[in-house]
């Protein structure tokens, strides 16, 4: 299966067509650890974008819970992270104003090919870490922890999905925006649940992207928050957070910050 490991802002209900982010994908025996930048990996773009992400700070994971920084190769698509397992990324895309007023866009992404780390690089702008070593299984709760900076983050939802959801959920806006319908409100996919769910240019997460059938959480006070996901697979777990923050970055102004995070994970 193959996770749909991406952080979402570029996107709202009726700009499917739009939508751009960077991905992880760890690697295995056949395939080397690869960083993407489109809207799914099989709608990945070619050019300038990809070669932008190569200023992303990457790390890899080794056996012994080891990080090291990651030297990449640019290839036509993708950037090339080596033959590891376990990768993390920390992307400063920059100063976007597509949706509306100007924000300052940061990605993290991390994917682990089995049990996700309980440790990052270092604190990451978000982020989410696990809090169990024991492999995780489907249909029993497994414990993770949100953190801004290093720092608990509460009352935040967080979202988790397989990549068939992901791709069953995009197909469905494809076809309501090519019948010209748009897509529907974000009360008939986001579902009645407390907690923060941090928006930009004033579209919701699950009115856009994020399938309405994604298993959701809310940090608590700690930042802890538990999630029993049912099914064996390749998950992906997905938050964004915007704080009104002024400032400017390599020239431009900005009025916001906003933050994505996504944490790959394998159920056996």
């Amino acid at each position: 299966m193959r996770i749909l490991f991406t952080t979402t802002l570029l996107m709202t209900a009726t700009t499917v067509a739009q939508a751009h982010w960077p991905w992880l994908e760890p690697g295995s025996a056949s395939a080397p650890a690869r960083a993407y930048f489109g809207v799914y990996p099989s709608e990945r773009m070619a050019g300038p974008r990809v070669q932008a992400m190569g200023a992303a700070k990457f790390w890899s994971l080794d056996a012994r819970g080891n990080y090291s920084p990651l030297k990449i190769v640019a290839e036509t698509d993708a950037l090339n992270l080596g033959s590891h397992e376990g990768v993390v990324m920390n992307y400063t895309f920059g100063v976007y104003a597509g949706h509306g007023p100007a924000s300052l866009v940061v990605y993290t992404a991390k994917a682990f090919r089995g049990t996700p780390a309980m440790t990052s690089p270092e604190p990451l702008p978000l982020d989410i870490i696990a809090l169990q070593k024991t492999p995780l299984r489907p249909g029993q709760p497994a414990k993770f922890r949100l953190l801004r900076n290093g720092q608990p983050l509460s009352a935040t939802i967080v979202r988790a999905y397989t990549a068939e959801q992901g791709a069953a959920h995009m197909a469905s806006l494809k076809a309501a925006k090519s019948s010209g319908h748009g897509a529907p409100p974000a009360s008939a996919t986001s579902g009645a649940q407390s907690g923060h769910d941090h928006q930009h240019g004033g579209k919701d997460e699950a009115s856009g992207e994020i399938p309405a059938s994604a298993v959701k959480a809310i940090s608590g006070d700690n930042g802890e928050f538990s999630m029993t996901l049912p099914t064996a697979g390749a998950y992906q777990f997905h938050v964004t957070l915007r704080e009104d923050t002024l400032g400017t970055h390599e020239g431009k102004a900005y009025q916001s910050v906003t933050l994505m995070t996504t944490l790959r994970i394998d159920l056996q």
